[in-house]
């Protein structure tokens, strides 16, 4: 495996930072901007709520590409979702149209982003995982810290915001097919699915053979042809007492605690620490562009350490935040509207380790294909959302934001503890 540190960059990884940009820069604050502007906080949590739903058909999407191999088509067909979800959205003037639009862009990013780690973990040897998808989450990165800077730009004209993000996929798509594979699988990863069960020493072998001892990865023009969405979810459910199974619980619960968070950021930290919006974004900001820097290393590590403990590290370092965070909500001591936002930083951090790690871990843990998992887990993710956008809300409404942070860290110390077994059970069964 090459060492140079851009070795494992791809000229596609470029357009990915386009919806880096969008998904989680400008649209998650001139979206709500708009609709509680204009209809009111409840609607707009309603909306923000739909943009997580379209994402829950990652699997989906994992699943047509694979049976498919029309990779490219479903990846450039995200940035086309959002584009028109993201253009026609100031346009619409009732809830229902604002849902509709929202929904829209979930299910762009859905088959963007599922698509975009199966380029990895389908069409890229194991030992090239890690720091593929740490170098493309930087990329993803460094769009989410720019868009946050554009939105803090254009939140004064959220419409305009919304307008130019659209005409910021036309680029994205451009650069975003640039080296992506064409072709279905490769030949070493055909079949159905991976084997049903198998003994920690059983994959630790079958790992060290497919990093020493696999031939020549080659994309075959014609390949298998992969199960429907409900077959997944049957495969899935059938399997609920394996590990990955209770990794996507520990996945659950650390997004649900994560999601809390985000989903009221502005709206928690002006009740719980006094601090503005504008305020509030520059912290982020800055918390976002620490992270940039970690997605790489992260890839780096899980090599090293293993991508179970990594995620590990991850979520310690998310509880250490909110944990913090609802801490000081209980002690209120002085300085709080400086330490709270400090303890918030290591948020959007710890996210580069999570995302990831988990993402490689979510391909090695399963025994469907790898694109079929990595579409669980973002429809693991995107469920979270979905959870915390619809309560967190009624939590803070009915018991004050103080609950919304109890609740989030009460989550991460459950799904930290969950890691543990998978570990002591195997930890490089996954490698």
């Amino acid at each position: 495996m090459a060492r140079e540190p851009f070795a494992s960059m791809s000229p596609w990884y470029g357009g990915y930072a386009f919806q880096g940009v969008v998904v989680l820069g400008t649209a998650p604050i001139l979206l709500p901007l708009i609709v509680g502007g204009a209809a009111g906080p409840a609607e707009a949590g309603l909306v923000v709520a739909a943009l997580y739903i379209g994402q829950l058909a990652a699997p989906m999407f994992g699943a047509l590409a694979d049976g498919s191999g029309r990779h490219r088509l479903i990846y450039a067909a995200g940035y086309l979702l959002l584009a028109v979800g993201l253009g026609l959205f100031p346009l619409a003037q009732t809830v229902l149209e604002w849902f509709v639009l929202a929904l829209m862009q979930g299910l762009g990013v859905a088959a963007t982003n599922t698509v975009a780690s199966m380029f990895i973990v389908e069409f890229r040897p194991k030992a090239e995982w890690d720091r593929r998808i740490g170098w493309m989450q930087t990329c993803y990165g460094i769009g989410q810290a720019a868009g946050l800077g554009l939105a803090a730009l254009l939140q004064q004209a959220p419409t305009l915001g919304m307008l130019a993000s659209a005409a910021l996929m036309l680029p994205g798509l451009l650069f975003g097919l640039l080296g992506t594979p064409r072709g279905r699988r490769a030949a070493q990863q055909q079949g159905p699915a991976k084997p049903a069960a198998q003994s920690p020493a059983q994959h630790q072998a079958e790992g060290a053979a497919s990093r020493h001892h696999a031939p020549p990865r080659q994309i075959l023009p014609h390949g298998h042809i992969g199960p429907a969405s409900g077959a997944l979810l049957g495969r899935f459910l059938a399997d609920l007492r394996s590990p990955y199974a209770l990794f996507m619980l520990c996945w659950l619960l650390v997004m649900l605690g994560t999601w809390l968070i985000y989903n009221l950021y502005p709206l928690l930290m002006q009740q719980v620490y006094g601090v503005g919006a504008g305020a509030s974004s520059v912290y982020y900001a800055i918390g976002a562009g620490i992270g940039v820097f970690a997605y790489a290393p992260s890839g780096v590590l899980g090599q090293r350490i293993g991508d179970g403990a990594v995620v590990l590290i991850g979520s310690l370092m998310s509880l250490a935040s909110v944990g913090t965070m609802a801490a000081l909500a209980i002690w209120q001591p002085a300085g709080v509207a400086v330490l709270g936002p400090l303890a918030f930083v290591l948020l959007p951090v710890a996210w580069s380790p999570l995302i990831v790690a988990g993402t490689a871990w979510a391909a090695q843990l399963s025994t469907m294909n790898e694109g079929e998992a990595v579409g669980i887990l973002n429809s693991t993710t995107a469920l979270a959302s979905v959870a915390a956008a619809f309560g967190a809300g009624v939590l803070a409404s009915r018991f004050g934001f103080d609950a919304v942070l109890y609740l989030a860290a009460a989550a991460m110390v459950l799904g930290s503890l969950l890691v543990l077994p998978l570990l002591r059970a195997g930890p490089k069964a996954a490698d």
